[in-house]
């Protein structure tokens, strides 16, 4: 693979890099006050809770996991002030909304493609949690807005946005960049 000098290895991390995890289904959690956030998202491999911990630690925030429901991991960042501008952001009162300025970085990307992303017979899959909502469409136009085209897919084989065609899937691996350990599988280009 050629490095691009616009994809997630160029770039340096960023909190708002986090926006990805939560078009993947993350959710934010605030304390009481409101002076502190934590964000958490499930995955459903363990190579993909190693990956996100060490791309949280490149963020300067500590992470943990936890067993969830359904055989899932939860990755959690710790519950600190410096995510709270982000949190806020996200949502309003307890409900989690889009952020207007909404601009999905390859850091971002990367992020998403960590948390859900495989490949199947069709192409490359991006899972979301929200498969009718907002969410999803603002997902798909975030895509579009970093050059690569996808379609919707609803439950079935999905939900998500896949990516097919030979120069959009090396257009999505020159921007998530190379794959984590234990991820080959799974990852656009492997």
């Amino acid at each position: 693979m050629q490095f691009s000098l616009f994809g997630a290895e160029a770039a340096e991390p960023q909190l708002s890099d986090l926006d990805g995890l939560l078009l993947a289904g993350g959710d934010w959690v605030r304390t009481d006050r409101g002076t502190a956030a934590r964000l958490s998202v499930l995955v459903t491999q363990e190579w993909r809770a190693t990956a996100l911990r060490s791309e949280l630690a490149a963020r300067q925030l500590d992470s943990d996991t936890a067993e969830a429901p359904g055989g899932l991991i939860a990755v959690r960042t710790e519950i600190t002030e410096s995510l709270i501008v982000q949190a806020a952001r996200w949502t309003r009162g307890a409900s989690l909304r889009l952020p207007p300025d909404l601009a999905l970085s390859a850091s971002g990307l990367r992020l998403w493609a960590i948390a859900t992303g495989r490949r199947d017979e069709l192409g490359y899959l991006l899972g979301v949690a929200d498969p009718d909502g907002e969410l999803n469409r603002a997902a798909g136009a975030q895509l579009a807005r970093l050059g690569i085209a996808s379609v919707s897919v609803g439950i079935r084989g999905g939900p998500g946005w896949r990516v097919t065609s030979l120069k959009r899937l090396r257009r999505l691996a020159e921007l998530v960049g190379e794959p984590p350990a234990g991820a080959e599988g799974d990852w656009p280009g492997s």
